[in-house]
């Protein structure tokens, strides 16, 4: 763990992509929808928060306004469980661990947007189980 630490510190002057295969159509679906059921989680999505998974999309993958556009009205038809979506994303952060830091990143520039609800929060801890399984190990013991 101190090690994935140290190489995330070490990454920072490195403006560093979550995801290598920005062409990857899997990881788009499962970053947005993922994203998506953050914005949803209190049922009350707003347009800061829109806005965010926007730049969020952007910035990772390179998409234009109507990429991102057409990638929400797709997330918000789907029926997924958000946690084949962190599966999907565990496995592609599994190459680069240093990376699972800024990834959870991202997750905390969305759930802040508007203020954090406990369903976001939720939808967080899931997260950070997955992405960090050795914390949630840890964790068991207290």
């Amino acid at each position: 763990m101190f090690e994935s630490l140290k190489s995330w510190f070490g990454s920072l002057d490195h403006q560093c992509k979550l995801f290598d295969n920005a062409d990857d159509e899997s990881i788009h679906i499962a970053l947005a929808s993922l994203l998506y059921h953050i914005i949803n989680a209190d049922k009350l999505p707003s347009e800061r928060e829109k806005h965010k998974f926007s730049l969020i999309l952007q910035d990772e993958f390179g998409l234009t306004d109507h990429q991102v556009l057409s990638l929400y009205q797709y997330v918000q038809t789907l029926q997924t469980d958000f946690h084949e979506d962190l599966k999907t994303i565990d496995d592609h952060l599994q190459q680069k661990p240093y990376l699972r830091m800024t990834f959870m990143q991202k997750l905390i520039q969305l759930i802040s947007v508007d203020g954090v609800t406990n369903s976001e929060m939720d939808i967080f801890n899931d997260a950070m189980q997955v992405v960090f399984p050795e914390l949630a190990d840890r964790n068991q013991g207290f």
